[in-house]
């Protein structure tokens, strides 16, 4: 299965919360990319965020190596630290523990989907709208009128604006199957997508849409 280049993470939390800040300041992350290249030959890459530095690596044996590199600049500085190596599961979409095996079969697959359609909607319904959107401009204004009728009957959450309408989804899963069902409805010429939102910006291509005359 396919990932990306720094598909390992490790998180970095120094037990003295007050110190954390400086000691991060202070690591160089030169330093740390440095280590890995000498000892592997790759790359690490290094950010902080609130106090808590991330080293984002491209194989399991390069992030072992950079937790060892910055554990012994922190010992150096008689500082402590817990440290979390993750692996990303990019049908999940989540950072795992590294002794998580990615998954192989159909049934472990399909178990990790159905863990992120569950997280996506518990993020929509938690967000009191759908951050999903199924995007339909229709050719006509009568199309559009006439395919918004027959979606909200059939119990689609469903908003038009003159040749355009949105229909909202709880997650890509059925945004994807909802996009699938509308696309046997249309008529030749419409044009159909699927976005996801976010919690800030439900149903952001209706004003778009409405200002471009659409």
């Amino acid at each position: 299965m396919a990932t990306d280049s720094n598909d390992w993470r490790v998180t970095v939390r120094l037990h003295d919360a007050a110190e954390a800040a400086h000691a991060l300041a202070g690591l160089s992350g030169h330093r740390v990319e440095r280590e890995v290249h000498a000892r592997l030959g790759g790359r690490v890459m290094v950010g902080a965020e609130a106090g808590v530095l991330y080293l984002y690596a491209h194989s399991q044996d390069a992030a072992a190596t950079a937790q060892q590199t910055v554990s012994d600049l922190l010992g150096a500085k008689g500082l402590r630290a817990d440290f979390v190596v993750e692996r990303w599961h990019p049908v999940e979409e989540a950072w795992r523990a590294a002794d998580v095996a990615l998954p192989r079969s159909a049934a472990e697959i399909d178990a990790e989907r159905e863990r992120l359609d569950a997280e996506e909607t518990q993020e929509s319904l938690a967000a009191g709208h759908a951050l999903f959107e199924v995007r339909v401009q229709l050719p006509k204004h009568r199309d559009a009128v006439d395919l918004t009728a027959r979606l909200a009957g059939e119990g689609y959450s469903v908003v038009r604006r003159w040749r355009f309408l949105v229909v909202g989804a709880n997650n890509a899963d059925q945004a994807a199957e909802f996009a699938a069902k509308i696309r046997q409805e249309t008529p030749q010429g419409a044009v159909i997508s699927t976005e996801e939102v976010g919690p800030l910006l439900p149903f952001t291509a209706i004003d778009a849409a409405a200002g471009a005359g659409l």
